[in-house]
């Protein structure tokens, strides 16, 4: 158990959009408790939902595919522990990928074309640093081999940054630990957006649209 909480940490870094999530869960803890990842928490979160504009029937359908997309993360992600340990980011990475383009696939039978289209700007402004490393992103800001390069080094500090945060709140007070994540998502942010052009940060607006502040409530100790 004792690897496979390291893993769980591990995870909870990589995996899109999990930090701030977790963050605003308070109690809920670290890693894989409520999903592992943002994409699942965004489902069914009710703020997020009623941003989207859905209908209850529509809601009752993304609380489901939620649940879907946890059951998947827990399943494929406890089938790591197997994966040697130089080879775990990129397997965690190729795993997101697969689970995010799953959970479109069941959102455009779910959501009108706008909705999806909202969903994914606050998904991507959920991932912070973490957006400019997925195809997408890297296609539509025409991102140049340089600028990828200077982006996967600012992630990959990050990302270590933010497992020792983690790893310390297991001995210290997780509330300053997740400030700190947040501070430390935010220089990382600053120093990603100072490497685009003036062009490309209009793309990346375009593709994030207006600020929206995800709330997600704590979960009670059980």
């Amino acid at each position: 158990m004792r690897t496979f909480g390291k893993l769980v940490l591990a995870i909870g870094v990589v995996a899109l959009s999990a930090a701030p999530a977790m963050a605003q869960q308070g109690r809920g803890g670290f890693g894989m408790r409520g999903g592992g990842g943002g994409g699942a928490m965004l489902l069914s979160n009710k703020g997020v939902q009623q941003e989207l504009k859905v209908t209850d029937a529509q809601a009752e359908k993304l609380d489901a595919l939620a649940q879907d997309v946890r059951e998947k993360q827990r399943e494929e992600f406890q089938k790591l522990q197997d994966v040697p340990e130089d080879q775990r980011r990129d397997k965690m990475m190729e795993l997101t990928r697969s689970i995010n383009a799953d959970l479109r696939k069941g959102l455009t039978n779910i959501l009108k074309p706008e909705q999806v289209k909202r969903f994914e700007q606050i998904q991507l402004q959920q991932a912070g640093v973490n957006a400019f490393t997925t195809p997408r992103v890297e296609e539509e800001l025409k991102l140049t081999s340089e600028q990828k390069s200077k982006i996967r080094e600012i992630n990959e500090d990050l990302n270590e940054s933010m497992r020792d945060a983690f790893q310390q709140a297991d001995q210290s007070d997780r509330a300053a630990a997740m400030q700190k994540i947040a501070g430390l998502r935010k220089q990382g942010m600053e120093k990603v957006v100072a490497l685009l052009s003036d062009d490309q940060k209009k793309s990346w607006k375009d593709l994030t649209g207006e600020p929206f502040e995800v709330r997600f409530e704590p979960r009670p100790n059980n």
